[in-house]
């Protein structure tokens, strides 16, 4: 099965200096499942990449994208809509719509585990396939 990935397992895992690096180095060396990155997070991505580690950390995030270490999914316009949904649902949480997307994204494809340590904004929503999200690491 598939896992998600937040912005904020692979900023710790490619940022020495990140309380959580460690923990997420050692997740992403284990996990043997295919890793999704939505098309929305790779943006966020970027720009939390570009801001800690610079231009480098992000080219390795392109490469792992383009050896197949990562695969990018984009949202359809069916996702859209449930993000907006979601967010309806959550409003008073004050969620983002990348947050939103990935889950909408993850509902359509079945997938259960979502890597972040960023825990709170995914546990606001409530998805439809399954009773809560497994977030790891």
């Amino acid at each position: 099965m598939a896992i998600f990935l937040d912005g904020s397992a692979v900023l710790a895992a490619a940022d020495r200096a990140d309380l959580n690096h460690v923990a997420a180095a050692d997740w992403f060396a284990r996990t043997t499942e295919p890793l999704l990155l939505g098309a929305l997070t790779l943006g966020e991505l970027d720009l939390l990449l570009q801001r800690e580690l610079g231009p480098p950390a992000t080219m390795a995030v392109l490469k792992s994208i383009a050896d197949g270490s990562v695969r990018i999914v984009t949202p359809t316009e069916r996702d859209l809509a449930r993000a907006g949904e979601l967010l309806t649902e959550s409003a008073e949480h004050r969620p983002q719509l990348a947050d939103a997307v990935l889950v909408a994204t993850a509902e359509r494809l079945g997938v259960r585990r979502i890597a972040t340590f960023d825990r709170r904004p995914i546990a606001v929503f409530r998805p439809r396939h399954v009773r809560a999200f497994d977030l790891e690491p």
